[in-house]
């Protein structure tokens, strides 16, 4: 029987109230939209590691969308960019955003039965708001996937850009969505590796999708480690886990574009494409 709406809104204002939050920390995946992330979280869920009830197709953790389409422009357009400090943010806004987020994990843990491979949430908006996560669970984990920002530029994935585009760079986005598209790539997820490899040292793990897709398993392996209790999770885990990897057709996609275009999306984000090891050369 399904619970009476009205049950339903208490019971969830209780547990946001009431709840409370594993001891061990989570482990969270972010990136720009359309990178693969739906592929880690299968992972990840293959390995017995609760990362939710309420999921869209995707894996992502719906209990936080609502919080991320309130919170992340108008952080953005006071730090123009997602490697901020806390301090940055108003105090009110910061004490109102963590007292919230903190409601959002003990709803998003409440259905999770057993916690005892881990827990964590796959939504990739949330690397936006790493400060405040580090707020509400400060030993967390996070798994930073980028993808060739190329392919992410011809990606059909773009709510990032139409949502995020204007408060991120204090301008609306360029006529050509491609090239919207890439700029955001680049400014995003190089402030989200400044902020993680300074803030969260081992804690933070970038991984590029396409490494992902031609070897899964030490790069699983890689992620497991990363949870409070790595030893449970055998090599049938491990393996389990992996076989839920696979390379997508429009990998490298960028490749069958003209020259001209390759170059002139490659200048947009050069800096970026190099620090994350992808070749310029077509």
């Amino acid at each position: 029987m399904t619970a009476h709406p009205i049950a339903t809104r208490l019971r969830q204002h209780f547990v946001a109230r009431f709840g409370t939050i594993p001891t061990d920390p989570p482990i969270v995946i972010g990136a720009t939209g359309g990178s693969g992330t739906r592929a880690l979280h299968a992972a990840l869920a293959a390995a017995g590691v609760y990362m939710g009830a309420r999921l869209n197709g995707a894996g992502d953790a719906m209990d936080f969308e609502p919080f991320l389409d309130d919170v992340i422009n108008p952080v953005l357009t006071i730090t123009r960019s997602p490697d901020y400090r806390l301090e940055d943010l108003p105090p009110d806004m910061r004490r109102r955003w963590t007292r919230r987020l903190t409601g959002i994990a003990r709803l998003h843990v409440a259905d999770g039965g057993s916690m005892e491979w881990g827990w964590g949430w796959k939504n990739p908006r949330s690397m936006y708001i790493l400060p405040l996560i580090a707020a509400v669970v400060p030993e967390f984990r996070f798994v930073h996937l980028v993808r060739d920002g190329r392919d992410m530029a011809l990606s059909s994935n773009q709510n990032q850009t139409r949502k995020h585009f204007e408060a991120l760079f204090g301008e609306a986005a360029p006529e050509v969505p491609e090239h919207a598209n890439i700029r955001l790539w680049a400014r995003a997820n190089s402030a989200v590796a400044d902020w993680g490899e300074r803030a969260l040292g081992e804690r933070y793990l970038r991984v590029r999708f396409e490494d992902l897709c031609a070897a899964p398993g030490p790069i699983i392996n890689r992620i497991l480690a990363m949870l409070p209790s790595p030893a449970r999770h055998g090599v049938d885990i491990a393996r389990r886990s992996a076989a839920e990897v696979s390379a997508p057709e429009s990998i490298e996609r960028w490749r069958t574009l003209d020259p001209t275009v390759m170059t002139a999306l490659a200048g947009e984000a050069s800096d970026v494409l190099t620090r994350f090891g992808y070749p310029l050369e077509t």
